[in-house]
């Protein structure tokens, strides 16, 4: 079985380095055009099932690379993105900027042990969740679906690669989430 995994194309917020999190923020022109030219690199791809973070920018973006596929994209709440708390909707740079904030660097470096704003999320939180998706999701395909596409958003994209090589360390997939529309495609042979 082949999944690839997608991250979302840009939206306003990335474009002024604004930390998302779970807010709705939809796509923006240039995040339409990366979905479609995505969809253009796929089209020859027979997606089996498309699942979607329900947030609108993936959601959209799900939407334009399954074209006129006749695939239901199947949304799910487990794969929004990391919630940043109280720090969503601020500048990144000013965030990382103040030594008050050091957890955010401490987020690219080490996941494992970031300490999120008020009502924010665990990393560890996401693992688990997208784990959770994994096992109920995309295990119960195995033998039934050859291509799979999820789209969602970064702190999940690398969650799921985490997941997958069974490691959380401070190097492992750190620079892997650099850029919008990412799309990583995993081989996967499942282990039971």
């Amino acid at each position: 079985m082949k999944i690839y995994l997608m991250r979302h194309g840009e939206t306003k917020w990335n474009k002024r380095s604004k930390l998302q999190g779970q807010v709705d923020i939809p796509l923006a022109p240039k995040g339409i055009e990366q979905a479609e030219m995505t969809s253009e690199g796929m089209k020859d791809i027979p997606f089996d099932h498309i699942f979607s973070s329900p947030l609108k920018r993936a959601y959209k973006t799900a939407q334009v690379v399954r074209r006129d596929r006749p695939i239901e994209i199947v949304r799910d709440d487990r794969l929004k993105e990391m919630s940043f708390g109280t720090s969503e909707g601020k500048i990144i740079g000013k965030i990382m900027a103040n030594p008050a904030m050091v957890r955010y660097q401490r987020f690219r470096l080490d996941p494992a042990h970031f300490r999120p704003a008020k009502y924010g999320e665990y990393f560890q939180d996401v693992l688990k969740r997208t784990d959770e998706f994994f096992q109920e999701e995309i295990v119960p395909l195995e033998g039934k679906a050859e291509n799979i596409l999820i789209v969602a958003h970064g702190c999940v994209v690398r969650s799921f690669i985490l997941n997958f090589t069974k490691r959380l360390s401070a190097s492992s997939g750190r620079r892997l989430l650099e850029g919008i529309a990412l799309l990583q495609h995993l081989n996967i042979k499942m282990v039971k």
